[in-house]
């Protein structure tokens, strides 16, 4: 539908392949849940209604012991131990997550030690949400794929400043935060800032032609739809390696609807394009990381969002450099993880011509999920 003649308005869908997980950096801690068995699903409750409730069922000296303590011993278990009535639990829910095998132990089968939750996004209404921001960023690294591919010529100095950087190890670890931002923003600035609308400023955001994008947050998704991923690490010779990490993420199956404006006037790029882009990014991932595991897909509108879905899909490093990508993406960690380089077995990413040489899963019902995969498609527009 067209909003005026320049303004190009879009509804978006993208539907969740596997678990996908956007943080709000909350770390819901293990005394901050209930966990009443292995199987059953874990409680988020109210807290300040339960607290509310046990000063009446006169716990709250006991809780308060129990929250200032050294026990390990997560709050279900706590609550089973004061003999806290299930139906007083119950109405202290305001949402449950399905937590599967994600409490235990793989080498065992037995319970693993409870681990604090990474919380997924949420308005203020207590509803989970895809920020805009984070979708534009995807498909911000895809245009730049994209770019990068059909105009390399554009990019050589840039490129060989970022090797020259990469392959100049020191003793010293760099941030990861900020190793290769510079090079990253002049990656950007030769692709999207062309408008000269600040001559004295190329670096302006205003210059930026993607200013001209505006990509809303999603809907309100249903707490229902949200479920309690474990971070897995699957490696090249299909073993999968849990990691005491867990998160909030949405289940699959799940609908992320949001809109999609595109100015004329100021972005250069059209809905073709931006589709065409992310198929481009994706076909890439496939070809140099995806298909080593056995694992992803080629299908065109696969779209990886959110976090824990590894290393390959927030940066351009592969587009750029391609059969090159390992040796330069090894030498990002080895300035980046220090000791960790070789703790982690990064030594062995050459050898094996693929890097980082785990693939971010999880697990839901059972099955093995690549993080964060989902469907993109219009609507209408």
């Amino acid at each position: 539908m067209i909003m005026n003649d320049y303004l190009q308005h879009y509804q978006m869908k993208i539907t969740a392949l596997s678990p996908i997980h956007i943080g709000n950096g909350n770390l819901i801690g293990k005394k901050e849940y209930i966990q009443k068995s292995l199987r059953q699903p874990v409680i988020i409750p109210d807290l300040g209604k339960m607290f509310h409730d046990l000063q009446l069922l006169r716990k709250d000296a006991a809780f308060e012991r129990y929250m200032l303590g050294n026990e390990k011993m997560g709050l279900g278990q706590w609550m089973q131990q004061e003999n806290i009535p299930e139906e007083k639990i119950e109405s202290w829910k305001r949402y449950s997550l399905y937590s599967g095998d994600a409490f235990i132990r793989p080498e065992s089968g037995k319970a693993a030690t409870p681990k604090g939750i990474l919380a997924f996004i949420k308005d203020a209404y207590g509803m989970p949400y895809v920020p805009g921001s984070s979708i534009k960023g995807m498909i911000r690294t895809a245009l730049l794929a994209l770019e990068v591919r059909e105009h390399p010529q554009k990019f050589d100095r840039i490129k060989k400043n970022l090797e020259e950087v990469v392959f100049s190890y020191g003793q010293e670890r760099k941030n990861s935060k900020n190793y290769l931002k510079k090079e990253t923003d002049e990656l950007e600035i030769e692709a999207f800032h062309i408008l000269e609308k600040d001559q004295s400023n190329i670096k302006n955001a205003v210059n930026s032609c993607l200013s001209g994008m505006i990509v809303s947050d999603s809907k309100p998704i249903t707490l229902k739809n949200l479920t309690l991923s474990q971070k897995i690490d699957y490696s090249f010779s299909g073993k999968e390696m849990p990691l005491p990490i867990l998160r909030e993420a949405l289940i699959p199956g799940t609908e992320i609807i949001f809109e999609l404006t595109i100015d004329t006037s100021v972005c250069k790029y059209t809905i073709k394009d931006i589709l065409e882009a992310l198929d481009c990014f994706q076909e890439i991932s496939y070809q140099y990381f995806y298909s080593r595991f056995r694992r992803g897909n080629n299908v065109p509108g696969t779209v990886w969002l959110g976090g824990g879905t590894g290393f390959l899909s927030k940066t351009v490093l592969y587009p750029i450099f391609e059969d090159r990508a390992v040796r330069i993406t090894d030498a990002v960690f080895k300035n980046t993880l220090g000791k960790n380089y070789n703790i982690h077995k990064h030594n062995q990413d050459i050898s094996k011509r693929l890097a980082p040489h785990m693939c971010k899963c999880t697990r839901y019902r059972n099955q093995l999920y690549d993080m964060g995969m989902g469907r993109i498609e219009v609507i209408s527009g």
